[in-house]
């Protein structure tokens, strides 16, 4: 379990490093996209508004370009988070000084009340928008209840310069044209109810706009978890492993530690010690790799799974980790077609001997590790026994020895299999029965 929670722990650690990476992304996509939309609003300023309001106007806009860039001077230090939150409320308080303070008109006093009827207040979602592109939760939330502090406090500061207020309220029951009209269009009228409903919407926007961006990076770090789960597989079991199988590991949890019977089939070559002497260090890799390969291929075919390559052997189970039926009549199959393989065929232009010993029996089953070195491996006396079995070959001077029990679950090929007898093993508490294949001498 700890090692399980270890291994999740460096996952996990990777995921949010990615997430805190695409964080800083997002923010400096929206700190240009703000600084681009500011700047055009700062060049339509140049002639919408007259002289010398619109230079006033032009560099205030542009000096607000301007912090947001500056924001992003912080990335890499222990302030970037906090210049993120702070050029977002710096926003939402130029908003809503705008609807408080920014006059109407360059001429005529307007009653600032009616900077309700503009589109100022659609500022806000502008902003929230940007700061969905963080991918911040946080960050989105910060910055709606800052719009909707902004707004109601802007609302609260227009009606403490307003001798009256007028709303929804003050209209009587069922008004005539006139009276709604002479209501509404009075520049005393504030309409509470609308603005109430304005900062409602806004939080709302805000809080669908967060939730949206925790989901988001829920399915990314699901996603990233998946493709480490499966970059782990891979790195357990080797290249050689099709992809389909890993993701049935990857899918139905066989890489946790489990207990099960399985059958081990370990095969070694023979006389590799002599083969490497004479042959130099590329050409004797070019060949392994290419008798692996075929190795691996067959194990592959009859529903084995490669375990491990040690040295110049090959060790693989049939039922762990993932269940098969069947197994031992499986891996006795698997044997026949390997010896078979390596009689008619070489490799990289060599001829192999080929010795194999299967044997079946509880396993545990599990990665074992620390961090990125990790390893699936099996444990229990089959796993030693097709070991011992490889070795006994010598004395036997057979290709492939099956142990008593393999064979006793393999009925159906018991008429294709030779017993030769009860055996004592090396290292081994009791005799065994062993058996070789019926086309085999010795």
């Amino acid at each position: 379990m700890a090692r399980s929670a270890r291994v999740h722990g460096d996952s996990s650690d990777a995921v949010e490093a990615a997430l805190v990476d695409a964080e800083r992304v997002g923010f400096r996509f929206a700190m240009f996209g703000r600084t681009s939309a500011i700047l055009v609003f700062t060049i339509t300023a140049l002639w919408g508004y007259y002289f010398p309001t619109n230079i006033m106007v032009a560099a205030f806009t542009a000096a607000v370009a301007l912090i947001g860039l500056a924001s992003l001077l912080a990335a890499g230090t222990r302030y970037e988070r906090k210049a993120r939150f702070a050029i977002f409320a710096l926003d939402t308080v130029i908003i809503s000084a705008l609807l408080a303070f920014a006059p109407l008109s360059s001429g005529d006093v307007i009653p600032q009340n009616l900077v309700f009827l503009t589109s100022r207040v659609h500022n806000y979602y502008v902003i929230i928008a940007a700061a969905l592109f963080t991918l911040s939760p946080r960050l989105v939330l910060w910055t709606g209840a800052w719009s909707v502090a902004g707004h109601a406090a802007a609302t609260v500061w227009i009606m403490s310069g307003m001798d009256t207020v007028l709303s929804y309220a003050d209209l009587p029951p069922a008004p005539s044209r006139a009276v709604y009209f002479q209501t509404i269009l009075d520049p005393s009228f504030l309409g509470t109810a609308t603005r109430f409903q304005e900062g409602l919407i806004i939080g709302i926007v805000a809080i669908v706009g967060a939730l949206a961006v925790r989901r988001a990076r829920r399915v990314v770090r699901a996603h990233a978890r998946a493709e480490e789960g499966r970059r782990r597989a891979h790195d357990l079991f080797g290249r050689y492993v099709p992809a389909p199988v890993v993701q049935q590991l990857l899918d139905e949890g066989y890489l946790d530690p489990q207990t099960r019977e399985a059958t081990l089939l370990f095969a070694d070559i023979e006389g590799f010690t002599r083969l490497a002497e004479d042959m130099p260090a590329e050409k004797l890799v070019s060949v392994l790799n290419d008798f692996f390969s075929a190795v691996s291929a067959l194990i592959d075919q009859n529903g084995g799974v490669v375990l491990n390559y040690i040295g110049d052997a090959i060790i693989t189970s049939f039922n762990a980790p993932l269940p098969r039926e069947d197994y031992a009549a499986r891996a006795i199959r698997a044997s026949r077609a390997i010896l078979t393989m390596v009689e008619e065929r070489q490799f990289e232009g060599v001829q192999i001997k080929l010795r194999i010993g299967i044997a079946t029996g509880q396993v545990a089953a599990g990665s074992v590790g620390s961090g990125e070195r990790q390893t699936y491996t099996l444990y229990g006396d089959a796993v030693n026994l097709s070991q011992r079995l490889e070795a006994l070959n010598k004395e036997t001077e057979t290709r492939c020895l099956i142990c008593g029990n393999t064979v006793r679950k393999a009925e159906s090929l018991r008429p294709h299999l030779v017993s030769l007898g009860i055996r004592s093993i090396r290292s081994r508490q009791g005799d065994i029965e062993v058996f070789k294949h019926d086309n085999e001498h010795g």
